[in-house]
């Protein structure tokens, strides 16, 4: 006997049979609409946290997640020289561990972290946030460290951390509230806002596959049309009339 309703939705998001009520997914979070909206954000996220604020700067710029971003080093970005670099290759912590951690074929350390690295490409504003995150500093090698987010060993040393991703959302969604922003406002906002920009400069979706550190056209592509409305604007011109 076939089923009443042949959606696949209409198994997948079956209502609790506890509650009766079915689970809400999560919002996903969206870019500024413009530089001048991203600007007035990141001045109000310096307002409550500076740190937080040239991080999402440097998300912004690179195309780095918070998870990521926010573990920067100095090293990162300096050679044994002291100069500055003009690119780096950077390993994701979630692809990779999604990659290993998969339940079937999992791959090796050495695969996963061949297929996970991305090259970071840096320019003058990116050195620009480096320096000016040693105004913050509290002395480690970590670019993002958050004094309050350090963690204190039995042998009395501390291990020096940037802030949570669950503070740093709490953060901009405050800034959101604040600014009586439309949408939903959060750290990965601005790794959405760096494909945005490439977008508008007329990078191929090729370019910014390689400089997200994504797999597949098709993921970038779903990725884009998240948050660029493009499919919209190809709706709205249809019709059937004349």
């Amino acid at each position: 006997m076939s089923r009443i309703n042949q959606r696949i939705d209409a198994s997948l998001y079956k209502p609790n049979k506890a509650t009766g009520k079915i689970k809400k997914r999560k919002e996903p979070s969206m870019p500024p609409k413009d530089k001048k909206e991203a600007n007035l954000i990141l001045d109000r996220l310096y307002e409550r946290s500076p740190t937080l604020a040239l991080c999402c700067q440097m998300s912004a710029l690179t195309g780095l997640r918070y998870s990521d971003a926010s573990w920067l080093t100095y090293d990162d970005f300096y050679d044994e020289h002291d100069n500055f670099k003009s690119f780096f290759t950077l390993c994701q912590q979630k692809t990779f561990r999604m990659r290993v951690g998969r339940k079937e074929n999992p791959m090796s350390d050495s695969e996963a972290y061949r297929k996970s690295s991305v090259t970071i490409y840096t320019n003058k504003e990116i050195q620009n946030i480096v320096e000016e995150t040693r105004l913050f500093s509290t002395g480690g090698g970590f670019l993002f460290s958050n004094p309050r987010s350090r963690k204190k060993l039995e042998d009395g040393t501390y291990i020096e951390r940037p802030m949570s991703v669950v503070s740093a959302d709490w953060h901009h969604q405050q800034v959101k509230n604040d600014m009586r922003l439309s949408y939903t406002l959060g750290t990965h906002s601005w790794r959405k806002f760096f494909a945005l920009l490439l977008v508008q400069n007329g990078a191929t979706v090729e370019k910014i596959r390689d400089l997200l550190g994504q797999s597949s056209l098709i993921s970038t592509n779903a990725y884009l049309h998240s948050f660029t409305g493009d499919l919209q604007q190809h709706i709205n011109e249809l019709t059937l009339t004349n």
